[in-house]
């Protein structure tokens, strides 16, 4: 297994895993949360497999040379960045169109919010950077967790079709 699309379905799945406790805590209820989680999951396969990958591209043709601990916290800065920014300007443009108030982006809850999913990108990052060549080496486990986020952004896409 390459060692690159391990580190991705690592990094897919670490913040498909991180959102369970977003999906709880803000949907209140186990429902709310499986929904959360599922639409969620598409989201993640469809970033992952396009600026993802680019990220990840980005971040290992910078740190070739580097030793495992820099290269590791620069793929958490990198995940942080991206996941923040994307979150930010999504999250704040559905809160804004949802409350029709474009304050309503920049709230406090928003902005945790923000926070929150910034750094669940940014231990993405690091875990998929961290464990890559580990996990390259179990394609078994691998398939697992790719086939668990798969499954999931197929839910969540029957949900998102029938909605």
């Amino acid at each position: 297994m390459p060692v690159f699309a391990a580190g991705l379905v690592l990094a897919a799945f670490t913040l498909l895993a991180l959102q369970v406790p977003y999906g709880l805590l803000v949907g209140r209820s186990l429902p709310n949360a499986v929904a959360w989680i599922t639409v969620a999951a598409v989201v993640i396969l469809l970033v992952m497999l396009t600026a993802g990958a680019v990220v990840a591209w980005l971040g290992h043709r910078m740190s070739r040379e580097w030793d495992d601990r820099k290269a590791t916290t620069l793929f958490f800065v990198l995940g942080f960045v991206g996941v923040g920014i994307w979150s930010f300007m999504v999250l704040g443009s559905l809160l804004s169109a949802a409350t029709g108030n474009p304050g309503t982006a920049t709230s406090g809850v928003a902005l945790a919010s923000v926070l929150y999913l910034a750094v669940a990108g940014g231990l993405s990052g690091a875990v998929g950077r961290y464990f890559a060549r580990d996990a390259a080496d179990r394609p078994l486990l691998v398939v697992v967790l790719g086939v668990a986020v798969a499954l999931c952004a197929v839910l969540g896409g029957m949900a998102l079709g029938s909605a």
